[in-house]
């Protein structure tokens, strides 16, 4: 049985005796006495980067967190760890790194590791729920055109309405019906674009993350 040196021992000891949701403290007692910690033995110092890392993404600081993230599936990997506490740290650890990216609005990025999430596991819910997410913060182009039109319509709907009360209404009373009708139907047709824009895009979203997710759950029961 392994003993650690005494200022060792305390060091950790020290790590473990932050309280578990202080993840500020965490970070700053981390960031201190790294050097020291990097000389702990492995499962000690794992345990304390893992902790680290995690504080780091309560604590908003996605970039770093991120960095660390590749870093402990790195250690994972070459130490052949499937699990730890009872959890998957592999597709834990990936998933947090996927969160992260998805903070910092960089979603193909965030997409792409959650698809590997998937290919692991399709059949955790969270995962295909949570790719299904990442697509729908990615807005193509035709969506984009379609939030034009809804724009166009509605300023040009704007625009009758401007007409109707300055000058149908006080000048050409036998108008009036029709240019509010007009501009009815402008206002109409501008929410409809929209709706049906965004409800489609959904819709095709979260069909791509089904599929996806059933293409690799058939493919792992071959």
């Amino acid at each position: 049985m392994n003993f650690l040196p005494a200022n060792r021992l305390r060091l950790y000891r020290n790590f473990k005796a932050i309280e578990v949701n202080d993840f500020h403290g965490i970070v700053r007692y981390y960031e201190h006495f790294e050097d020291g910690i990097r000389a702990l033995d492995f499962e000690e110092y794992f345990d304390c980067t893992l902790a680290y890392t995690d504080a780091l993404f309560e604590t908003d600081n996605y970039g770093q967190h991120i960095v660390m993230c590749d870093h402990l599936l790195e250690i994972i990997i070459m130490q052949n760890i499937e699990t730890w506490g009872g959890e998957d740290l592999y597709a834990q650890t990936l998933f947090r790194k996927a969160a992260s990216l998805y903070q910092l609005h960089e979603y193909p990025k965030a997409e792409y590791v959650v698809r590997e999430l998937v290919k692991i596991h399709p059949a955790i819910t969270l995962y295909r729920r949570f790719l299904e997410k990442c697509l729908l913060r990615q807005k193509p182009a035709w969506l984009m055109k379609t939030r034009a039109a809804c724009v166009g319509l509605s300023l040009l709907a704007a625009a009758v309405i401007a007409v109707e009360l300055f000058v149908v209404r006080p000048f050409f009373e036998d108008w009036y019906q029709p240019v509010q009708t007009a501009h009815i139907v402008l206002l109409a047709a501008g929410i409809g674009v929209f709706v049906v824009g965004e409800s489609f895009h959904g819709w095709r979203c979260k069909k791509v993350a089904v599929a996806f997710a059933e293409r690799m759950r058939r493919r792992k029961s071959i």
